[in-house]
């Protein structure tokens, strides 16, 4: 059977033998001096060309250059995804920045700050549970799922009681190895929980993001726009957060020398955060079509064609990242990593997804100082093809 590209296999099609590494194919690609032509299916256009970019300064080029931009992409009528009111990834140009603006404030660098208290004692909590649960748990759905959902949750103003249920529907959303029928119903059940918290919060807001929202920005935003805010929200932030989490205590189990320098604190958390960021790359993203002839790298990009990046080549590349790029080092000099992207679609949650990072991992190492693989690493699954976000299936460890 032929295999079907995605546009994610710009960060899913990974090395066989280093499920870190990118693919032979994807590396080879990175060495062309030209960009490579791709079809790729996309679920609601079907089968497309895209151009793909490979190179920093390319990606770079390319997601700042507005002219390229996955807005101007015509979408059949009545799908979801480009369809929603509000799913602010999807609006360009003033409709754009008057959406994002509402969001923002929520996760600036003093904002994030004013969180990690918070943080601190959700992951308390979720280890406190990996503990009662052990000595064998599975990570991914123990602790790296769970974490970024109920941060997320509190931000939006979801009532305590019903964060794991909160968790549950981000995570049916997110598996896009789901038939279409069924994400649609995910994505459904997620739309008419968060109108109904709107629903709430014009009769008695609550304090976060929703109420605030309903509150604040009466008759500057609908409520179906709400909605599709949150989602867009919990699809950019949720398994992406997860999945690095997961990996990179794959990565510190395997390599004692690099957890070593993680658990030493002498040395910058930050940094290793955005080292593991850089490594990791987990996100693709979406295809973007010219709206005129642009050039990038001295490749003219025709009017009307599409283009994706690949992140985890751009974090690769050796004209932008000291010594060995596929090597993982937690005292490399951070380089500003394209894994969020950058331009005015660049995620607005980078902020948190850094602190997640930077809050997950120590006290998780440092509660369990033996964590190991519950299973040879030969038998974990990895999301490789389909979505667009690279993850592992499951993490099963003990101690």
């Amino acid at each position: 059977m032929t295999e079907q590209l995605t546009r994610g296999f710009v960060a899913t099609d990974r090395d066989a033998r280093c499920p870190f590494d990118p693919s032979e194919r994807l590396a080879e690609m990175a060495r062309r001096e030209e960009p490579t032509r791709v079809r790729v299916f996309e679920r609601e256009h079907g089968e497309v060309e895209v151009l793909t970019f490979h190179g920093y300064a390319d990606v770079r080029a390319l997601y700042n250059d507005p002219r390229l931009d996955h807005s101007f992409i015509p979408a059949p009528d009545g799908a979801l995804e480009t369809a929603q009111p509000g799913f602010f990834p999807r609006y360009h140009g003033a409709d754009h920045a008057r959406l994002r603006r509402m969001v923002a404030g929520s996760f600036t660098p003093k904002r994030v700050a004013q969180l990690r208290p918070r943080i601190d004692s959700i992951i308390s909590d979720l280890l406190d549970e990996v503990e009662e649960a052990g000595p064998g748990v599975d990570l991914v759905t123990a602790y790296a799922l769970p974490l970024p959902s109920i941060v997320i949750g509190e931000i939006l103003g979801i009532p305590s009681a019903e964060h794991r249920d909160f968790d549950r529907m981000c995570a049916g959303i997110v598996d896009l190895s789901l038939p279409p029928e069924e994400a649609f119903k995910n994505f459904t059940r997620l739309n008419d929980y968060v109108g109904g918290l709107v629903a709430q919060n014009h009769n008695s807001p609550t304090d976060g993001l929703i109420g605030a929202l309903v509150e604040q920005r009466h008759g500057e935003v609908s409520d179906e726009e709400i909605v599709g805010m949150v989602s867009a929200l919990v699809l950019a932030g949720h398994e992406t957060s997860a999945s690095t989490i997961a990996l990179s205590t794959l990565a510190l189990m395997q390599q004692p020398d690099q957890l070593a320098v993680l658990l030493d604190d002498a040395n910058s958390t930050a940094d290793a955060a955005e080292e593991l960021l850089r490594y990791m790359s987990v996100a693709g993203g979406f295809p973007r079509m010219a709206t005129e002839d642009v050039t990038i790298g001295g490749h003219t990009v025709k009017a009307g064609e599409w283009v994706v990046a690949s992140p985890l080549n751009a974090n690769r590349d050796p004209q932008v990242v000291s010594g060995d790029p596929n090597v993982l080092d937690l005292t490399r000099a951070p380089i500003q990593v394209m894994t969020f992207g950058s331009g005015i679609h660049q995620c607005p949650g980078q902020h948190l997804a850094r602190a997640e990072l930077q809050m997950a991992l120590t006290p998780l190492f440092r509660r369990f100082p033996g964590l190991r693989l519950a299973v040879p690493a030969e038998e974990l699954s990895f999301h490789r093809f389909g979505p667009n976000v690279y993850a592992l299936d499951a993490l099963p460890v003990t101690w």
